[in-house]
């Protein structure tokens, strides 16, 4: 019986060998055709014209891209078709796999339906599950995130993930999305190495991904940011912190920061979410060698609305850019410090036209005793501080 099996294997082997053969046969007969048509019309070519280099040049240029046309349609059309494939392929599987996910989050799945999915073994299969499971949970409900993480585990899907890290960036990120969603913390030292790396988008996801996988400290990461942390960097961890419920740190701790871009960062945190008790390590910084966080500390201090901030920031009035000495005069305006309308009245004859402006303007803040001041000044001042006075008492402004 096993040899007659074996004589029938042979004889189907035999059949299409000898199919194999053929269609060689007739694809060697094609392309001998090919080249010798090829030849000819070269030869014919040749005759035709004046015999020269350019001429041989652009015949054979000519010939070259007609080949490379030749093979290039066929591969372009198979590459489209198996795109159009692939992407039907993981759209009937995603459909397929969340619909037994769903069946397994309500308990209606069999041992053996469970244990087959458990067992899944193909790296794509495996790939669509990873994302059918993620894009399932909305992490609305910790028993449904509970249930997800578990079976994303008892499948080894993590495995997976962590691989991705040591391939391409593109790899990085995924695995990186993938074990933070899933609350995975075993590669966070790895995670936490690509905050060095030059490529900004493998930096960002890694900030992002730390920020889930520390909850209890998850801005740890900014002890280790030896690179600039770039405006768009800290737009995204600005707009994970307002949409996520994580726990927000005391951002002084990171004022003495060896990174100025990591400290300006902070004294915005400290101005948006508006950290007074932060006030007296920020005025710390009013010292500061870099004059971009100077200006930074001095904006933020202003819109946390410290008198004593206030009291130290005139000392400094005369030694500071123009931009500065417009907060330091703004922000006596916003407390509606009556006890600084004197520095605002010295200040009122300024050559700067903005200067006098905001003095003006501060003036009008405080209240009736600055009004009043202004109308006084008006009717001695000059044509230009006449104007302004005007201009900041007009009602309709």
């Amino acid at each position: 019986m096993q040899i007659k099996f074996i004589y029938i294997i042979l004889i189907e082997l035999l059949e299409y060998a000898g199919h194999v053969q053929g269609v060689l046969l007739v694809f060697v007969d094609f392309l001998k055709t090919f080249i010798e048509k090829t030849q000819s019309i070269v030869n014919y070519a040749f005759e035709r014209l004046p015999y020269n280099a350019l001429n041989g040049l652009i015949i054979y240029m000519i010939i070259v891209f007609f080949v490379v046309l030749v093979f290039l349609l066929p591969s372009i059309l198979f590459s489209k078709l198996y795109l159009s494939y692939l992407k039907r392929k993981t759209e009937l599987l995603h459909r397929k796999y969340s619909k037994i996910i769903v069946r397994f989050l309500i308990d209606d799945l069999s041992e053996k339906e469970l244990s087959d999915l458990k067992n899944v073994k193909s790296k794509f299969h495996r790939k669509i599950l990873t994302a059918v499971l993620i894009s399932i949970d909305t992490a609305e409900s910790k028993l449904v995130s509970s249930e997800i993480r578990k079976l994303y585990l008892d499948m080894k899907l993590n495995e997976d993930s962590v691989r991705k890290l040591s391939k391409g960036w593109h790899h990085k990120i995924r695995g990186i999305r993938e074990l933070s969603h899933m609350r995975v913390k075993s590669e966070n030292k790895n995670i936490m190495e690509f905050l060095k790396r030059p490529n900004e988008i493998l930096r960002i996801e890694s900030q992002m991904g730390l920020i889930k996988l520390l909850p209890f400290v998850p801005f740890a990461f900014l002890d280790s940011q030896e690179k600039p942390f770039t405006v768009w960097e800290q737009i995204n961890v600005f707009d994970l912190i307002r949409k996520k419920r994580i726990e927000i740190p005391e951002f002084h701790l990171w004022l003495d920061h060896w990174n100025d871009s990591v400290v300006m960062f902070c004294l915005d945190m400290i101005r948006i979410l508006k950290q007074r008790e932060a006030a007296p390590k920020v005025m710390e910084l009013l010292y500061h060698d870099n004059d971009l966080v100077k200006g930074k500390a001095i904006k933020t201090l202003v819109d946390l609305e410290s008198e004593e901030a206030v009291v130290k920031l005139k000392k400094l009035f005369l030694l500071e850019e123009l931009p500065n000495q417009i907060n330091i005069i703004r922000s006596i305006g916003q407390l509606r410090l009556e006890s600084e309308m004197n520095f605002l009245i010295e200040n009122i004859n300024n050559e700067e036209f903005k200067i006098r402006m905001e003095c003006c303007k501060s003036l009008a803040l405080v209240g009736v005793p600055g009004i009043v001041k202004l109308q006084s000044l008006s009717e001695n001042g000059d044509e230009e501080l006449k104007r302004i006075i005007s201009h900041v008492l007009d009602p309709r402004i």
